[in-house]
């Protein structure tokens, strides 16, 4: 397989998980408290993975610092998400109570939850693989264009809860461009793919 088949194949893979982790994660945000809900919403987080993967090896040619760092923000908020969501559950969270470490996992699961710290880390890697689709020619620019504005408008978002915490890190007008911009990337990735990659552009990622 060669450089060109496999980033498609990644793109794709993106495309997908982009679709299935919106519909996993609105799904269980409709029952927060019941163990459907919580299970959705782990899912979600775990899927968050292979979404990050894909992206990655998507936008790396162009970029590869840039594409490096969204991928650890997506990491790190699967990895936040996957902790906080196994918490949630009864068992589990009896069992963190009965000890130092497991308290402080509890501590942290109430901090992350009271600012949101996950979706600003969310905000942050979207940022970043939405700049490198900007800088490149691999989606239409109407749709790389708009997961930067929307990626920028939640980032607002979510900075004016941890300065200001009143003020809702999830105002829905805000994350409503978001999920516009999210489904329409996932369907473009997943149905076509991306272009390939200009010579020059090549060699601008590799240097």
């Amino acid at each position: 397989m060669n450089a060109i088949e496999s980033r498609r194949i990644w793109a794709r893979v993106a495309g997908l998980m982009y679709l299935l982790v919106l519909l996993v994660d609105l799904t269980g945000m409709q029952m927060p408290h019941s163990p459907i809900g919580r299970s959705l919403t782990l899912m979600g987080s775990l899927l968050t993975i292979p979404l990050a993967l894909g992206l990655y090896f998507t936008t790396k040619v162009f970029q590869p610092l840039t594409s490096g760092l969204a991928l650890a923000c997506r990491l790190t908020e699967a990895g936040i998400g996957v902790i906080a969501t196994v918490a949630g559950f009864g068992a589990v969270r009896m069992f963190l109570d009965g000890s130092t470490v497991g308290r402080s996992t509890l501590l942290l699961v109430a901090w992350n939850k009271e600012t949101e710290f996950g979706a600003f880390i969310f905000t942050m890697g979207s940022i970043l693989f939405f700049l490198v689709f900007v800088r490149s020619v691999s989606i239409p620019r109407l749709l790389s264009w708009l997961g930067l504005m929307a990626s920028l408008l939640t980032f607002a978002a979510c900075t004016a809860h941890l300065i200001w915490p009143p003020f809702s890190a999830m105002n829905m007008a805000a994350w409503i461009p978001m999920l516009i911009a999210e489904i329409g990337t996932g369907g473009w990735l997943l149905i076509r793919a991306v272009s390939p990659v200009p010579p020059s552009a090549a060699v601008l990622g590799s240097s």
